[in-house]
């Protein structure tokens, strides 16, 4: 089972890792082939299954990388500096 989580791991690591270097979909299909369990690899659709799983994720991951504009950025100040302040009063 731990050789199973680990392989889990490491292809959630390889799609990361070509997610940002913009590698295409013969590339990561590449890259995610060379995970094995037990010498085993794993079959090509359950490959394909996982990576487009991995896409829908896309835009979650992309909003927790972008940074907030100035206008948000101030509205977020705004309420914890008035959330902090109450807790002192």
């Amino acid at each position: 089972m731990k050789e199973l989580m680990d392989a889990a791991k490491k292809m959630n690591q390889i799609l990361h890792q070509c997610e940002e270097e913009g590698d295409n979909m013969d590339i990561v299909l590449n890259k995610i082939s060379g995970v094995k369990v037990h010498g085993v690899v794993f079959p090509t659709l359950m490959l394909l299954e996982i990576i487009d799983k991995f896409v829908e994720g896309y835009k979650e991951r992309q909003k927790k990388v972008e940074i907030p504009s100035e206008d948000e950025t101030r509205r977020l100040y705004e309420k914890a500096s008035a959330n902090w302040n109450s807790k002192l009063n």
